[in-house]
C-alpha cells in the first residue's frame, strides 16, 4: 500500500503541487514542487487588525494581503513568495518539496500517515532583544485539518532544523533559515496548491490545533497563492 502511495505523490508532483518560491529550492528525495497560480499586483490601502477579515477582502476569493481578526484571533495574512511581519518577527517560505520518507545516517524514516512535507524558512527577529525560534511554532492546515510539527522528526532527522541552526537563536534584526516538517495524508497533500495554509506564531507562542481567542498575532501564509514579483 505504501508504495501505491508513494507512487501517487511522485505523480502529483510531476502534474504540480503549486509550491515555489523565489530563490534556492531545497530537494528532499530529488523531487521539487513546481509554481503556484498568480496573484493580482498593485498597491493596497492599509488594513486595519481590528476589522474583520472578510470585510477588508482579506479572505480566499478576494486574496488582499494584510493583518485582519478571523473568530477573536488577529491574523497577519500573506501569499507564497511574499513576508509576513508580525510584532517581532518576519517570516517567508523559500522553497517546499515532499517525500514518502526521510533518511539521516543511512537510517530511514516513515511518516505516520502518506507523506512528510518540508518548508524551508527564512526568519527575521523584527525585536530589539535576542530570541529562539522554538520547535513546534508553526502549523500546516489544509481544508478543515491541522497538522503540527513533527518535532520528533526535526530533531532526530533534520539536521537543517530551525530549532537546530544555531539553537534556534536569532540576534535583533538577524536573519535565520532552516526547515520545518510536517506529516499529512495523502488526501490532504492532493488538495495542498488549493486548500493550504501555513501559521507561524510569534516569538514565545506555541502553535495549537485550536486556536484560543488572543490578542497575540498569528502569521498565516496562504499556500494556494504566489506573490508577483
Amino acid at each position: 500500500m505504501r508504495n501505491k502511495v508513494v507512487v501517487a505523490l511522485l505523480a502529483l508532483l510531476v502534474v504540480g503541487m503549486g509550491l515555489s518560491a523565489c530563490g534556492g529550492t531545497q530537494n528532499v528525495a530529488g523531487v521539487t514542487t513546481p509554481t503556484a497560480p498568480s496573484t493580482p499586483s498593485g498597491k493596497q490601502p492599509p488594513t486595519d487588525p481590528r476589522k474583520s477579515c472578510d470585510s477588508q477582502g482579506i479572505n480566499k476569493t478576494q486574496l488582499r494581503t494584510g493583518a485582519c481578526t478571523q473568530g477573536g484571533v488577529q491574523y497577519v495574512v500573506g501569499n507564497y513568495g511574499a513576508a509576513v511581519r508580525l510584532k517581532t518577527l518576519g517570516v517567508a517560505i523559500r522553497a517546499a518539496s515532499v517525500a514518502p520518507q526521510l533518511s539521516r545516517n543511512g537510517k530511514a524514516v516513515t511518516p505516520r500517515f502518506d507523506a512528510f512535507v518540508r518548508f524551508t524558512l527564512q526568519v527575521q527577529n523584527r525585536d530589539k532583544v535576542p530570541h529562539r525560534f522554538a520547535f513546534g511554532q508553526t502549523m500546516l492546515g489544509v481544508g478543515g485539518d491541522n497538522y503540527l510539527e513533527r518535532t520528533d522528526i526535526e530533531r532526530r532527522v533534520v539536521g537543517e532544523s530551525l530549532g537546530l541552526t544555531n539553537g534556534g537563536m536569532i540576534g535583533p534584526g538577524e536573519s535565520l533559515s532552516g526547515d520545518v516538517i510536517f506529516d499529512i495524508t495523502e488526501a490532504d497533500y492532493q488538495v495542498l496548491n488549493r486548500k493550504g495554509r501555513f501559521f507561524i506564531w510569534d516569538f514565545g507562542g506555541r502553535a495549537a490545533m485550536t486556536v484560543p481567542r488572543t490578542s497575540v498575532q498569528i502569521g498565516q501564509i496562504r499556500l494556494y497563492a504566489a506573490e508577483r514579483g
